[in-house]
C-alpha cells in the first residue's frame, strides 16, 4: 500500500515471510524503513505510520 501523508510518502508492504515492511520518504529521502513481525493489517500499519509521519514533522532531528 502506497500513500501521501503530510507531503510524504509512506509504503507498507507485506512480503512473503509474513513480515510487514515500511517506509516512509521525504522529498525522495528515505526517513525510515524496516519490518515487523507485527500482526496488525497492513491497512492498519499504514494507519500507524502516519503517527511517525506527525512524530517526524514535529521533532524532525530524532530522524537524523
Amino acid at each position: 500500500m502506497k500513500g501521501k501523508y503530510k507531503g510524504c510518502d509512506i509504503e507498507v508492504g507485506l512480503d512473503s515471510s509474513g513480515f510487514l515492511t515500511f517506509a516512509v520518504f521525504d522529498n525522495g529521502y528515505e526517513v525510515l524503513s524496516g519490518f515487523s513481525d507485527s500482526s496488525d493489517s497492513v491497512k492498519d500499519y499504514f494507519s500507524y505510520m502516519k503517527s511517525v509521519v506527525d512524530n517526524y514533522k514535529e521533532y524532525p532531528e530524532d530522524y537524523e
